[in-house]
């Protein structure tokens, strides 16, 4: 009786003659094209027909040792239907978007993949749907999604990630996503927002080149001119320098300042000096 409960039935009509409420999966249904041979049954009362062989080639423990063997004909798993549906997706290398996944049924799945078997670093590889996915949520969701890609060690995506955590001050991480991420990864995080902010102090410390001296503007002229005027302008940019200070900031506090500059020559080395910033800023490094 009990495997005559987990066959689904073939269709509305036999469901109304057993009086019961049928969940099928859109995705993994029965198909006459390529027959399926195995139901499962979730926690919240969705069937899924699968193939076995599929389940049996991807998995390293014959799905979490409940196909005892390939006349295995139904199964029952206490995950709900969410986990279960993007858990199959990943053994038959589906995409799972159009199911809009939430970042908590995707931890949730992590959670089940070494369960069933399933590698997590292959199937949340570079150009997966998977890490797509994933990466997308980081966009609404930074430090979430970094926590749940740390605390599953997806190198990858913690990389391309963090790209999206140098704006967030580091005062925001709780206690709990601390934990989450884990010392080796939050070692990193937090080095890249130290890294980055005293890159950028270096940088600012950098003078204009000036040019060489005549008889209109000396060294003493171009010491007047653009090395006290750079040090000032850069020491009040200092009270504001972060790991993700904007180039327009240079652009406001230093450009109006170049018209300042009587000399011609000076002027173009101090407009020289801010557009060497600028790239080199871009160029620092933005992710762990």
């Amino acid at each position: 009786m009990e495997f005559a409960f987990l066959t689904p039935p073939e269709n509305e009509i036999e469901a109304d003659k057993r009086g019961v409420m049928v969940s099928m999966s859109t995705t993994f249904y029965p198909r006459e094209d390529h027959p399926t041979d195995l139901i499962i049954l979730t926690s919240d009362n969705v069937f899924f027909s699968v193939h076995t062989s599929v389940l049996l080639e991807k998995s390293t423990n014959k799905f979490g040792g409940l196909i005892a063997s390939v006349d295995t004909q139904s199964i029952t798993v206490p995950e709900s239907s969410d986990s279960i549906n993007l858990l199959l997706h990943a053994f038959y290398n589906y995409d799972p978007t159009n199911y809009i996944p939430t970042l908590a049924q995707i931890s949730t799945m992590l959670s089940a993949v070494p369960k069933y078997g399933l590698a997590p670093d292959g199937l949340f590889a570079r150009g997966t749907p998977f890490f797509n996915l994933t990466l997308n949520l980081a966009l609404s969701s930074p430090l979430e999604t970094f926590a749940v890609v740390c605390q599953h060690n997806l190198e990858e995506l913690a990389v391309e990630v963090s790209h999206h955590l140098i704006a967030i001050p580091l005062h925001n991480l709780t206690d709990d996503l601390c934990a989450r991420i884990g010392p080796i990864y939050l070692r990193r995080l937090v080095f890249l927002h130290l890294g980055r902010t005293e890159r950028l102090k270096n940088l600012l410390r950098i003078p204009p080149a000036g040019h060489e001296p005549n008889q209109q503007c000396d060294k003493i002229d171009q010491k007047r001119n653009l090395e006290h005027l750079w040090i000032e302008a850069t020491s009040s940019l200092a009270w504001d320098l972060n790991a993700s200070t904007p180039v327009s900031l240079f652009h406001a506090v230093l450009s109006p300042l170049a018209d300042k500059v009587s000399c011609v020559e000076c002027k173009t080395s101090f407009k020289e000096s801010i557009r060497k910033l600028i790239v080199d800023w871009t160029m620092v490094k933005t992710t762990i």
